[in-house]
């Protein structure tokens, strides 16, 4: 129970140190109300997580299978619903919409439902981007930290599981949070700083290096993503993209140089294999679409390919002009978005592992009706396929498909077009909001509501549509379950 409390701790500490960053920008842009507000949040919470952070010093305890799962589901519950509070206040909205708002924020879905930005106050447009990017770090350090040990849904082991280094589990966790920060901040500040090269201005740099790095889908209100910088911008976000999409295991392997794990290694290969042919298939297409080649050059062609392609990969759902996705199927953009990104990663979707080791696993079967005595391997790689881990990650994919069904079901007794409903239902399981659009909708077609235009019940159901996608929906599932609670 320490380490629970030690981690809340950590992570209410980090949020309250980065609500600093609106707030100062609030008092830059003169918006002195909103400024001194957010100093007071930042205060409070900082206070309560300090205190809880001195309480458990040296306490460590074993940091159980069920009390992972329990924190990782509590944990991204209860932050939303305390930091709808300084969105409804920096907005001036109504709670429930700043709790959508924070929801969406931060499982990094960016599905906007306030619209027009231009008349909204710089802090609060910096105060939902931050917590984008906040949201992307707590994406990779639940994973590592909490549900990666315990292997839900056919996950990846990471090098710590539940019940090894008993009394010192609140060290490891401080630790991994410290390693991990440190890296995903450095990456930032390069980010920023390559965008600020592009010529795009500090303040759009900002909004644009959170979304970038946490594969988020946030814009400043200056129009299209096109229109804020030069081809050079896209390829920058692109990039990021990338590395937001792949592995932090990966990550570590490229910059330690370790040539044997790296050779091993398949995951990362084969997103950035993905990423590299959707590009081409996109220019392709640009290049044979009336009027594309003439209004913009090669280059810019090239660009806008690649860092759609690295959009729809990594799940941010954005697209470099309005209606770009509409050039492709339907099916082909959400099955890529479905699919998702690397584990341990920021992305959403069912994950590179996943789809890899169900094709693995039948192929291995068909091949049995052919030569059923034949010995066949069972490692892939770096990993090892053995029938419990297919149990689950079958599971994991059942489990998300119906959750799927179910949202779209209830968005369409809602009121939603049946289409919009399945189509919104998927952008919020893959975490990749701007992905819905109206834009999609047939001429004539009425029931297809923007974000900004749906009602109280459909932003909730979307809302929780977002969690469960994004921390797993098996995780879900096993803290929910009513005869777990009645067996205790």
């Amino acid at each position: 129970m320490f380490a629970l409390f030690n981690y809340i701790g950590l992570v209410g500490t980090f949020i309250s140190a980065v609500l600093l960053i609106p707030a100062l920008t609030a008092f830059g842009f003169r918006e002195t109300e909103n400024g001194f507000s957010l100093l007071i949040y930042a205060a409070l919470g900082g206070f309560l997580s300090v205190n809880l952070l001195v309480a458990t010093q040296g306490r460590g305890s074993m940091l159980k299978r069920g009390t992972a799962l329990m924190l990782a589901v509590f944990g991204w519950v209860l932050f939303p619903v305390a930091l709808a509070f300084p969105i409804a206040g920096t907005f001036s909205i109504s709670y429930s919409d700043a709790l959508f708002e924070a929801v969406s924020a931060l499982t990094t879905t960016a599905a906007d439902g306030l619209g027009s930005l231009e008349t909204r106050p710089a802090s609060a447009i910096v105060l939902r981007a931050s917590l984008q990017w906040i949201g992307g770090l707590l994406t990779i350090l639940t994973f590592l930290v909490l549900l990666g040990p315990t292997g839900v849904g056919g996950l990846p082991k990471t090098r710590r599981s539940i019940g090894e280094g008993a009394g010192r589990v609140a060290t490891v966790i401080s630790r991994m949070t410290s390693s991990l920060t440190r890296y995903y901040v450095g990456a930032t500040l390069v980010c920023f700083a390559l965008l600020l090269l592009t010529g795009v201005s500090p303040f759009d740099s900002l909004i644009l290096s959170s979304t970038a790095i946490s594969s988020g889908g946030y814009l400043p209100p200056d129009g299209q993503l096109f229109e804020l910088g030069t081809p050079a911008t896209l390829l920058v976000m692109a990039f990021f993209f990338m590395l937001a999409a792949t592995s932090v295991y990966w990550h570590r392997m490229v910059g330690r140089w370790q040539i044997d794990n790296l050779r091993r290694h398949r995951e990362s290969y084969y997103l950035i294999a993905i990423m590299a042919a959707i590009s081409v298939f996109l220019l392709i297409i640009f290049l044979t679409t009336p009027g594309m080649r003439q209004a913009a050059g090669t280059f810019s062609l090239i660009s806008e390919a690649i860092f759609n392609a690295a959009s729809l990969v990594s799940t941010s759902g954005l697209q470099s002009n309005a209606g770009i996705f509409t050039l492709l199927s339907p099916a082909f953009v959400f099955a890529v978005l479905l699919i998702g990104g690397g584990t341990y990663s920021s992305a959403g979707g069912l994950k590179f592992y996943r789809v890899g080791a169900m094709l693995f696993h039948a192929r291995q079967d068909l091949a049995k009706l052919v030569y059923p005595h034949a010995v066949a391997p069972r490692h892939f790689g770096t990993e090892t396929y053995n029938l419990q881990i297919m149990k689950a990650i079958w599971v994991m994919s059942i489990s998300s498909i119906v959750a799927i069904a179910v949202g779209s079901g209830l968005l369409a007794m809602l009121g939603l077009d049946f289409q919009a409903s399945i189509t919104a239902s998927v952008a919020a399981f893959t975490n990749a909001g701007p992905a819905y659009s109206p834009d999609w909708a047939p001429r004539g077609t009425e029931g297809w509501l923007a974000y900004h235009e749906m009602s109280s019940g459909m932003k909730f159901a979307l809302a929780a549509i977002m969690l469960v996608g994004h921390l797993e929906v098996v995780a879900f599932l096993v803290v929910i379950n009513p005869f777990r609670w009645l067996g205790r």
